[in-house]
Protein backbone atom coordinates (compact mmCIF):
# COMPACT_ATOMS: atom_id res chain seq x y z
CA UNK A 1 0.00 0.00 0.00
CA UNK A 2 2.15 3.05 -1.42
CA UNK A 3 1.27 6.44 -0.08
CA UNK A 4 1.09 9.37 -2.69
CA UNK A 5 0.54 11.98 -0.84
CA UNK A 6 -0.15 13.46 3.06
CA UNK A 7 -2.70 15.75 4.49
CA UNK A 8 -2.63 17.52 7.84
CA UNK A 9 -5.05 19.46 8.77
CA UNK A 10 -5.36 21.51 12.22
CA UNK A 11 -8.70 23.46 12.60
CA UNK A 12 -8.39 26.23 14.89
CA UNK A 13 -4.64 25.61 16.01
CA UNK A 14 -4.72 28.45 19.00
CA UNK A 15 -7.59 26.34 20.44
CA UNK A 16 -6.07 23.27 19.96
CA UNK A 17 -2.22 23.97 21.39
CA UNK A 18 -2.75 26.67 23.47
CA UNK A 19 -6.30 26.20 25.60
CA UNK A 20 -6.17 23.54 28.52
CA UNK A 21 -9.47 20.68 28.01
CA UNK A 22 -11.51 19.06 30.25
CA UNK A 23 -13.47 15.70 30.05
CA UNK A 24 -17.09 16.46 30.10
CA UNK A 25 -18.08 13.13 31.86
CA UNK A 26 -15.27 13.05 34.61
CA UNK A 27 -13.76 16.22 34.40
CA UNK A 28 -9.54 14.91 33.75
CA UNK A 29 -7.48 16.68 31.40
CA UNK A 30 -7.50 15.73 27.82
CA UNK A 31 -4.40 14.87 25.82
CA UNK A 32 -4.15 15.56 22.20
CA UNK A 33 -3.99 12.94 19.90
CA UNK A 34 -3.07 12.56 15.93
CA UNK A 35 -5.35 10.32 13.94
CA UNK A 36 -4.40 9.33 10.39
CA UNK A 37 -6.22 7.46 8.19
CA UNK A 38 -5.33 6.18 4.55
CA UNK A 39 -8.13 6.86 1.71
CA UNK A 40 -7.72 5.73 -1.64
CA UNK A 41 -9.14 8.28 -4.49
CA UNK A 42 -11.67 6.03 -6.04
CA UNK A 43 -13.05 4.58 -3.03
CA UNK A 44 -16.68 6.13 -1.76
CA UNK A 45 -14.91 8.10 1.18
CA UNK A 46 -12.96 9.92 -1.19
CA UNK A 47 -16.05 12.22 -1.52
CA UNK A 48 -15.25 13.67 1.78
CA UNK A 49 -11.67 14.47 1.65
CA UNK A 50 -9.99 16.97 -0.52
CA UNK A 51 -6.93 15.01 -2.78
CA UNK A 52 -5.04 18.44 -4.11
CA UNK A 53 -1.83 19.24 -2.63
CA UNK A 54 -0.11 22.15 -4.08
CA UNK A 55 -2.34 22.37 -7.10
CA UNK A 56 -1.89 18.62 -8.35
CA UNK A 57 -4.38 16.20 -7.73
CA UNK A 58 -3.36 13.00 -6.07
CA UNK A 59 -4.48 9.65 -8.00
CA UNK A 60 -4.54 6.50 -5.05
CA UNK A 61 -3.90 5.99 -1.72
CA UNK A 62 -3.30 9.05 0.34
CA UNK A 63 -3.08 10.07 4.05
CA UNK A 64 -5.15 12.18 6.10
CA UNK A 65 -4.67 13.30 9.47
CA UNK A 66 -6.00 15.77 11.89
CA UNK A 67 -6.03 15.90 16.03
CA UNK A 68 -8.36 14.87 18.17
CA UNK A 69 -8.39 14.86 21.60
CA UNK A 70 -8.89 11.69 24.21
CA UNK A 71 -9.79 11.20 27.66
CA UNK A 72 -7.39 8.51 29.25
CA UNK A 73 -10.40 7.59 31.99
CA UNK A 74 -13.27 7.49 30.20
CA UNK A 75 -11.22 6.63 27.21
CA UNK A 76 -13.30 8.47 25.00
CA UNK A 77 -12.33 10.70 22.10
CA UNK A 78 -13.50 13.61 21.00
CA UNK A 79 -13.33 15.90 18.07
CA UNK A 80 -12.29 19.54 17.80
CA UNK A 81 -15.74 20.40 17.43
CA UNK A 82 -17.23 18.73 19.97
CA UNK A 83 -14.53 19.97 22.30
CA UNK A 84 -15.70 23.08 21.42
CA UNK A 85 -19.47 22.17 22.71
CA UNK A 86 -18.04 20.96 25.68
CA UNK A 87 -15.96 23.44 26.22
CA UNK A 88 -18.99 25.77 25.59
CA UNK A 89 -21.87 23.54 28.26
CA UNK A 90 -18.41 23.48 31.14
CA UNK A 91 -18.01 27.21 30.97
CA UNK A 92 -22.41 27.41 31.93
CA UNK A 93 -22.38 24.76 34.48
CA UNK A 94 -19.25 27.07 36.69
Amino acid sequence: MKIKGCSFECENPFFVYFKKHYCPYCGQKLIRKKVSQIIHSDSEEALNYDFEVADITVKGNMKFTHIEFYCSVCQKQYTVKETKENDFLIDRWK
